[in-house]
């Protein structure tokens, strides 16, 4: 009942974002001003929310807060100081969470922003696509405060994994961070080609063949395969894109597919569950067939990404309710996260011990009296 109530008033804000901009409406400076000042408080309801309330993974009440966050993000002029604080903030609650967050069995895992995900277990952090905010969501004279948040998120993590050569996916300031630490970073060899640091970039081949891989700076071991995925619609716009599926020491297997949308790649998308049993895939929310996808990976939850970057254009931000859509036929092991939440599973040994109702496979999906 209390988060029922609670979605009754912010459903209600969403009505009004929805309304500001009818037909050859021109709104004044008034105008504009009083809707900063709502976009304000609506960004501070839902990180509470969030952070405090913690919304089922499964539930209507996640569902709806996600669709109000779409409402902020599409709004015209959506780069206002209360998104830029929003997403600053949601990175920093990430950061805080890593460093903060002591992990004994399975794996706790922050989507940053985008598709940059944090991996954290006992044994090792692993990054993938970590960059800094868009220069659209930097406030002027922040520039050091969005270098230092990305300098310590590289200092609490082990080692690097970079899908591609876009902007909203591989970031040379961090990658540097990670180099300059003595951590592995890996990319496909077209990304950072032009760097000084280019010759220390790890490139690993792609030929889902699993490898053993020792992160020298914490003398740990990984078991580690790289399929050769592509961002593409058409082979003559096909760009190489790691799809990385790595094991951690503790048998927790996770994969990042970077933004795999090339239908072409079915030919070994479609058995990668012969090859390796993934629990927790990151994935773009927007991928071509998702329900293709899941029959050929299986993986026991999903963590759609990709949604809202804020560097792409309003039409091109793919929004939450879409992602929804997209997943709709695997709801049932698709998590859509607010950046900054943590999402935690359980570890082998003791998901192999325990049967509780909403496991799905070895990974459970969380309870409310989980979290």
């Amino acid at each position: 009942m209390k988060l029922t109530i609670k979605f009754v008033v912010i459903a209600a804000f969403s009505l009004l974002i929805a309304q500001v901009h009818g037909a050859g409406v021109s709104l004044s400076q008034s105008d504009l001003d009083y809707y900063k000042e709502q976009n304000t408080i609506i960004v501070r309801k839902l990180g509470l929310y969030f952070d405090k309330d913690r919304p089922g993974y499964h539930s209507s009440e996640r569902e709806n807060a996600l669709y109000l966050v779409d409402a902020l993000t599409h709004y015209p002029s959506p780069h206002d100081d209360a998104l830029k604080e929003m997403f600053l903030n949601r990175y920093q609650k990430a950061l805080n969470g890593v460093r903060e967050t002591q992990v004994n069995t399975g794996a706790v895992i922050w989507n940053v922003y985008n598709l940059a995900y944090v991996v954290k277990t006992k044994e090792i952090t692993i990054a993938f696509d970590l960059i800094r905010l868009p220069q659209s969501l930097r406030k002027d004279g922040q520039e050091d405060i969005h270098k230092a948040l990305a300098k310590e998120m590289a200092g609490l993590c082990d080692i690097l994994f970079v899908s591609h050569i876009h902007g909203d996916h591989a970031d040379a300031f961090v990658a540097r961070e990670f180099l300059k630490q003595n951590k592995p970073v890996i990319s496909p060899p077209d990304v950072f080609a032009k760097e000084d640091f280019f010759h220390k970039v790890t490139h690993w081949p792609v030929d889902g063949v699993e490898r053993k891989f020792t992160v020298p700076n914490i003398n740990t071991q990984i078991l580690l395969r790289i399929y050769p995925g592509h961002q593409a619609i058409t082979p003559d716009t096909a760009v190489n894109n790691n799809f990385t599926v790595i094991t951690a020491p503790n048998k927790i297997t996770v994969a990042h597919s970077g933004d795999q949308s090339w239908k072409d790649d079915f030919k070994w998308l479609d058995t990668v569950h012969e090859d390796v049993d993934i629990d927790v895939l990151m994935i773009n929310s927007w991928t071509a067939s998702p329900d293709r996808v899941v029959a050929g990976l299986r993986p026991k939850i999903v963590l759609p990404g990709h949604t809202n970057e804020m560097g792409h254009t309003i039409k091109s931000r793919v929004p939450y309710w879409k992602s929804y859509l997209f997943w709709q036929n695997n709801l049932e092991r698709a998590v859509h996260l607010f950046w900054g939440e943590p999402y935690r599973i359980a570890g082998k040994t003791l998901c192999a011990e325990k049967k509780v109702p909403g496991y799905i496979g070895c990974i459970p999906a969380e309870t409310e009296k989980a979290r």
